[in-house]
């Protein structure tokens, strides 16, 4: 009976759920709606460090140099070289979501000014466009991220939601 229950509305599910659709072969993200394919492909809106957006989403952020960025919150690892910023998702849902970044940077993710511990953190290489990944459970609140040591002075970044709940038999 429950294996029938779960047959018949896992296509249901999976059907009202697209935009956490994963390639975990290189940790890029598909099907976002609105999007076909890599979303980083098409045109991405660019802010300035230190804004905030309405959400999340896939936008380019423009970096400084990491001595001219004031982090809310003190890098684990220090000022190092490079490029860093921050940005603000000012009405973000609870919940769990993936990070992917363009580019290879450190990423802290911020609420209530503490640091969240984030759950994996994976490097890519041999996929275009898409350098790291970083899986994060938040909660319903404001939500900073912080970049640093980036070689390049722009990095692409998608925040997406991910499946809400598990599967637990």
């Amino acid at each position: 009976m429950r294996a029938h229950l779960v047959a018949c509305l896992l296509p249901l599910l999976t059907a009202s759920f697209p935009a956490a659709a994963l390639d975990e072969d290189c940790g890029r993200v598909h099907a976002i709606p609105g999007r076909e394919g890599d979303p980083f492909e098409s045109y991405l809106p660019t802010i300035d460090s230190a804004l905030s957006l309405p959400k999340e989403g896939v936008f380019a952020l423009r970096l400084r140099p990491v001595g001219d960025v004031i982090y809310p919150v003190q890098p684990e690892r220090g000022i190092d070289g490079g490029y860093g910023g921050i940005v603000t998702l000012a009405n973000i849902p609870a919940g769990r979501y993936r990070i992917v970044l363009s580019e290879e940077a450190w990423v802290d993710v911020i609420q209530e000014f503490v640091r969240l511990p984030l759950i994996s953190v994976r490097h890519v290489s041999g996929c275009p466009g898409t350098r790291q990944s970083v899986h994060v459970d938040v909660k319903g609140e404001p939500l900073t991220l912080q970049f640093g040591g980036a070689t390049t002075s722009k990095v692409k970044i998608a925040v997406l939601r991910m499946w809400p709940f598990e599967w637990k038999w």
